[in-house]
């Protein structure tokens, strides 16, 4: 019997998120709550609640003003979010 070589404990972890869609998740989490450092301070005022899974992004907005820009400069957004996760993330804003 061939002795397998040590792994980090970092690795398996990497590993078993990978394998079992728990590394999407987490960035999904953390795009979450960078939300007010990624859209800015205005946006994040009236953001009334955000939630990301599996690739659709729902936002509620306090003001509809803030609401119909979104809604416009939507595909901008979503670039902007995903170019800063480094990964397509988000796959669609649903703006309400």
């Amino acid at each position: 019997m061939q002795r397998k070589e040590p792994e980090s404990i970092g690795d398996v972890l990497r590993q078993l998120l990978v394998a079992n869609g728990g590394y999407k998740r987490i960035k999904e989490i953390r795009l979450t709550q960078e939300w007010d450092k990624i859209v800015g301070p205005m946006i994040a005022r009236n953001t009334e609640e955000i939630n990301l899974k599996d690739g659709i992004l729902s936002v509620k907005f306090r003001s509809a003003i803030v609401r119909n820009e979104i809604s416009m400069r939507r595909s901008s957004l979503q670039k902007l979010l995903n170019d800063t996760m480094h990964e397509q993330i988000v796959k669609e804003i649903v703006v309400r």
